[in-house]
């Protein structure tokens, strides 16, 4: 009996060897559970060769995040024909739980070993055991396990099959997310010597609002408004001045009087300096039309040529064109409206963008 239960142990040994090894993927050390179930037993003995299928009850304890402890009692009826006695079954088991449930869903494989103890009428026997099974998640707490087992009984070298299943209840928080959830917490600190936490400081070099990382445009001045990007916002304006020049009867000379007013050009021309002028020039009703669009070609030529010569513009950014009598301001018919049709006349734009200020 001795060497059986050498050869017996030293396999249950053999097995642990190579099952510790395995890590876990979810944790339950330090936690509690219930297993109430139903046992179907295979009694095969020379004495006792019955079944029977009994209520038992675990009662279980997470060692480490794979291993667990349980103590089993069930209580089975031995009813042959010359044999009819209640059978009080012990058992210590430790399982080993792969805990796969994180690859391979809701369900998870186990392993049992332990010893056992039968008590019966007038006998008792010690037994070891050992199998396999599957356990099914139902929610945090609650788990499905079902398993087949093998006993050794060493008193008589008897050898019984089991069948399991047992809803098992997990209760308390398993110490591995204690530790964890610990781990997280900041650690506290005496009230007289604790320091406000240090916040990570947003830099924004510009302080236009928009952090550095953020800023598609640094260095924007400090009083402008900036949009998402922490670029300036730009307003579109535009910029005008107009030149009305009076030239006397059939003359295209430029009158003294109106060098101030062509100087307001060039300046403008010299401030924008994509802008180009476009003057236009004109003549009243008296005289052929072939000789009065001549004659105003002259005067705006003139008005040109004080840009150029006197104020320093240059000639590329003006365009003139003369229109004769084509285009009268006023009434031909009265001298007064005959003088304000003599004219070279011109509106200079230039469309600007600002920065929006705050």
């Amino acid at each position: 009996m001795y060497m059986k239960l050498f050869k017996f142990s030293h396999k249950l040994v053999l097995l642990g060897a190579m099952i510790l090894p395995w890590q876990s993927l979810a944790a339950d050390e330090g936690q509690f559970y219930i297993a109430p179930g139903l046992q179907w037993l295979d009694f095969n003995s020379s004495i006792r060769d019955t079944n029977d299928t009994s209520f038992n009850l675990g009662i279980g304890y997470g060692i480490t995040d794979n291993w667990s402890t349980e103590i089993n009692y069930g209580q089975f009826n031995l009813n042959t024909s010359s044999l009819n006695e209640d059978l009080d079954h012990y058992r210590l088991d430790f399982i080993y739980d792969f805990n796969w449930r994180s690859r391979n869903g809701l369900l998870t494989p186990f392993l049992v070993t332990g010893l056992g103890h039968n008590e019966f009428k007038d006998d008792q026997e010690t037994l070891a055991g050992i199998g396999l099974g599957l356990k099914y998640k139902l929610s945090e707490r609650f788990e499905w396990r079902t398993g087949f087992r093998v006993f050794h009984g060493f008193d008589d070298s008897t050898s019984d099959t089991s069948f399991e299943t047992a809803l098992v209840f997990n209760f308390g928080k398993p110490a591995s997310r204690s530790r964890v959830e610990a781990s997280a917490a900041p650690a506290s600190t005496p009230a007289s010597t604790s320091t406000p936490t240090a916040v990570a400081a947003i830099v924004d070099s510009d302080g236009d609002g928009v952090p550095d990382g953020q800023d598609a445009c640094p260095d924007t001045p400090r009083n402008h408004q900036v949009d998402a990007r922490g670029c300036s916002i730009m307003l579109e304006e535009v910029e005008r001045i107009e030149l009305d020049v009076q030239f006397d009867f059939d003359r295209s000379e430029v009158k003294q009087e109106y060098l101030a007013e062509i100087r307001r050009v060039a300046d403008f021309l010299r401030t924008y300096t994509d802008t180009v002028a476009n003057l236009e020039g004109h003549t009243d009703s008296v005289g052929s039309e072939e000789y009065n669009r001549d004659l105003s070609q002259r005067r705006v030529s003139a008005v040109r040529q004080v840009l150029v010569q006197q104020f320093g513009i240059e000639p590329g950014r003006i365009t003139v064109t003369g229109y004769g009598e084509s285009r009268p301001r006023d009434t031909n018919d009265t001298p007064a409206g005959r003088a304000r049709n003599r004219r070279v006349e011109g509106v200079i734009t230039a469309t600007l963008q600002r920065p929006q200020t705050r």
